[in-house]
């Protein structure tokens, strides 16, 4: 009788993880994002680390930036790929009660009319939206004073 509920700690304890060296040790990051010589408000900053992981954090209306990831503060430490994003805010919305199934595959179609409006537009260039093609890093430290970006993008 025991040795089951040994045997059944036994299981739960190595499903749960308890003790795993695979913690994912996160430090604070923060920074600032300019475009054109001015504060980008309103953009999403993604970092991917080394690992796989992806932290995110917004900028407000200074460009200021802080990291999170999977809702827990900072980045995983180490190098990460960074990608930026900022749509822009008028997009069009449509009235999908009224909008008839023909009305829908004939703006599908053109691409005309308020379909076209739907797309978001990039206000920066394409080419910093993805971590892995834009060509900027950030290398995160266990010291979390050390992790203060700025990322100047440019046209």
């Amino acid at each position: 009788m025991h040795f089951s509920r040994f045997l059944s700690l036994l299981v739960i304890t190595s499903l749960c993880g308890c003790g795993s060296s695979d913690t994912l040790t996160l430090a604070p990051v923060t920074g600032t994002v300019l475009f054109k010589g001015k504060p980008l408000s309103g953009a999403t900053v993604t970092m991917i680390s080394e690992k796989g992981q992806m932290a995110n954090g917004f900028t407000d209306n200074d460009g200021k930036f802080r990291m999170t990831t999977g809702g827990r503060p900072g980045v995983p430490v180490g190098l990460a790929k960074v990608g930026i994003l900022k749509m822009a805010g008028n997009t069009a919305t449509v009235d999908i009660k009224n909008v008839k199934p023909d009305d829908m595959k004939n703006m599908q179609i053109s691409g005309g009319g308020v379909a076209k409006d739907l797309v978001p537009k990039s206000e920066i260039p394409a080419k910093y939206s993805k971590p892995e093609e834009s060509k900027l890093t950030a290398a995160v430290d266990k010291d979390g004073k050390k992790n203060v970006f700025e990322f100047i993008l440019v046209e």
